[in-house]
């Protein structure tokens, strides 16, 4: 983090006009010659010292912006008002661009009081004496200038200010408030800092001074897999692929009811009812690739935490977009057509040149998907947990998007290696779970050498003649009738097990190196790859997925529950070895299991398919999450 920190090296002129700086007076009101204590008295006023008012407690140090002190500004995205469209004129379809270009801040109004509540508050405090002919401007720095937008409280509400910046004499000796929101979040650094210094210049009587706050736009943050889980985002393949008058499919997606029977059964135990949120997806079922949930907060009122949700849309460009200025999915644009409203943003950021990459795309667009993008829970001076992502080389999600994660600057986002992976996401082979002691959360970890182990021990007990896959017909697995003596010695899948240990223990490796976390962090869970057969020409090379449903592809309730896939492992003593082994694993970190059928829904789906997570996204309860401004104790 810059903290701006300025350094003079001689001079007793230029300490003067350092300190004048660093107390919010900029150097042309040392220049005009203002004497020391009017030059201390504030003329603007924000929220330095983050406790959700204002008072003279906020004048030390306001023109700077540190760890520890500075104001901020929420990314105004949300829609109050609930006003933004979902389609244009006669119904026709936006493209991606104008879907994402609408906000509270895309206009110059506050809609209404939970508008105004996103707002950061600034004052003028009176300037006793100001005379009628006083004149005064207030104005952000040429950078920021089209980054925020002030709000002057006339005539009881709060009105933009004019572009021009003037507040009347009256103002000033009455002292006025004021607000600011940011209009867009940090995208590229190299473009906008995220820093804004506003400035409020006065001249009266001949003499000028001038007066400037520093507000930081709060980072955009991702949710953790920590937090209680309030509603799962489900697929909707009745509904039209999106709100916009599609065309609904004229059969649901099969395994869909039990899929849904059992995940509403396992969100019952834990004693989560809302309903599902039903996305619509036209048959394009991938909840969990469609949109990462986020979040932004600034100091509200008593100092309190004050949020609103920021759902980022997955940035992958599909190899069959319907347009070119429609390259994303279908499937993705609920997160403004339905989710976004009040408290509740759309956050949009791809690469528009992939859209002329069509085999980039295909081959490698995978990796731009969310179920590629997690978090590490909060951990050391990672305060609301870490970003981590899969990728390596050409096989790496969209750059720009990544780039925007990065400006953040508080989830320091990490990459680990999933390139031996068919889809290549991380939801492929890990998740987090609460943990009791240690760091509070650990890690479930998807382990090809225990489940190959688990065929071998039930081979041992005299069931290597029974069917490796229970409970589902033959001709709807890959390899009808295999046995567990047989699987034993299967070559895809004694190749498969074989490259994904090695993946794995490669992607530990990288989470101990790049974040601290060992083995005591790690709960393992048997998993069965399989090598896939890849025709002539395919760029990626010696690529897994799971054979059996994979365990560590699920979903935390973030209440001690975890929704994972139904395994129809082999059985022994009348249990499949798979699910007791899972849950004998998680039970030890006091966590309960909830099986969710997803055979046909998600797991034996296409060439790869996916799991619980692949298929499920999440609205999450922010109330325990902690502040990022907060220095780390």
């Amino acid at each position: 983090m810059n903290d701006h920190k300025r350094i003079v090296r001689t001079g007793l002129a230029a300490a003067a006009v350092a300190c004048l700086a660093g107390c919010g007076l900029t150097a042309e009101a040392a220049q005009a010659g203002a004497s020391s204590a009017a030059s201390a008295r504030a003329l603007l006023r924000a929220d330095t010292d983050r406790d959700g008012r204002l008072s003279p407690a906020d004048d030390a140090r306001r023109g700077a912006w540190t760890a520890a002190r500075g104001a901020i500004m929420l990314p105004n995205l949300d829609d109050d008002a609930s006003r933004c469209p979902t389609a244009g004129a006669g119904g026709r379809r936006l493209t991606d661009a104008a879907l994402a270009a609408c906000g509270d801040a895309a206009d110059a109004v506050v809609n209404g009081a939970a508008d105004a509540a996103d707002l950061a508050p600034l004052e003028i405090p009176a300037v006793a004496g100001a005379s009628g002919s006083a004149r005064a401007t207030l104005r952000a720095d040429a950078r920021s200038a089209d980054k925020v937008r002030i709000f002057v409280r006339r005539g009881g509400r709060l009105t933009a200010l004019g572009a021009d910046g003037a507040i009347r004499p009256g103002e000033l000796r009455r002292g006025v408030r004021l607000a600011v929101e940011a209009r867009d979040v940090v995208r590229d650094p190299a473009a906008w800092s995220g820093f804004s210094d506003l400035t409020l210049t006065v001249t009266d009587r001949g003499r000028t001074r001038a007066d400037t706050v520093r507000l930081r736009v709060a980072p955009v943050l991702f949710q953790h897999d920590l937090l209680p889980l309030e509603r799962a985002v489900v697929a909707n393949p009745k509904a039209p692929v999106t709100l916009e008058k599609g065309t609904a499919p004229d059969k649901p997606v099969k395994g869909q009811e039990a899929y849904r029977r059992d995940l509403r059964r396992g969100l019952d135990a834990e004693g989560l009812r809302a309903p599902f949120v039903e996305s619509p997806a036209g048959g394009d079922q991938w909840m969990g690739d469609m949109f990462k949930a986020g979040y932004a907060s600034m100091p509200g009122p008593g100092g309190r935490e004050h949020r609103i949700v920021v759902n980022l849309r997955s940035p992958a460009v599909t190899p069959d977009f319907p347009a070119r200025d429609r390259p994303l999915r279908d499937a993705s644009r609920p997160v403004f057509t339905m989710m976004r409203g009040p408290g509740v943003a759309g956050l949009q950021q791809f690469d528009a040149t992939a859209v002329d990459r069509p085999d980039d795309n295909l081959y490698y667009g995978s990796a731009s998907s969310s179920g590629n993008f997690g978090t590490i829970p909060p951990y050391g001076k990672y305060r609301t947990g870490r970003i981590v992502y899969g990728g390596k080389g050409k096989f790496a999600p969209d750059a720009k998007f990544i780039r925007m994660l990065e400006a953040q600057g508080y989830q320091d986002p990490i990459a680990i290696d999933t390139s031996w992976l068919g889809v290549g996401h991380i939801d492929e082979f890990f998740h987090f779970v609460p943990r009791r002691g240690g760091k509070g959360w650990a890690m479930v970890v998807a382990d090809p050498r225990m489940g190959m182990n688990l065929l071998a021990k039930v081979a041992r007990s005299g069931g290597g003649g029974q069917r490796l896959v229970e409970g589902v017909a033959p001709s709807n697995t890959q390899f009808p009738g295999l046995t567990v003596a047989q699987a034993l010695a299967k070559p895809e899948l004694v190749d498969g097990t074989r490259i994904a240990a090695a993946g794995v223990d490669r992607a530990l490796r990288q989470f101990r190196e790049k974040a601290g976390i060992t083995e005591r962090d790690v709960i393992r869970v048997p998993a069965l790859f399989t090598k896939l057969d890849l025709p002539d020409g395919y760029p990626r090379k010696d690529l897994t997925v799971t054979y059996l449903p994979d365990a560590a592809n699920g979903v935390s309730t973030g209440t001690g529950g975890y929704l994972a896939p139904a395994q129809h492992g082999p059985r022994q003593d009348g249990h499949d070895v798979f699910q007791r082994a899972t849950e004998q694993a998680l039970r030890g970190a006091g966590v309960r299991v909830h099986w969710i059928e997803d055979w046909d829904y998600s797991h034996y789906v296409g060439t790869a398919g996916g799991d619980i997570h692949c298929v499920t996204n999440v609205q999450r309860n922010l109330s325990g999450t902690t502040p990022w401004w907060r220095p780390a104790q």
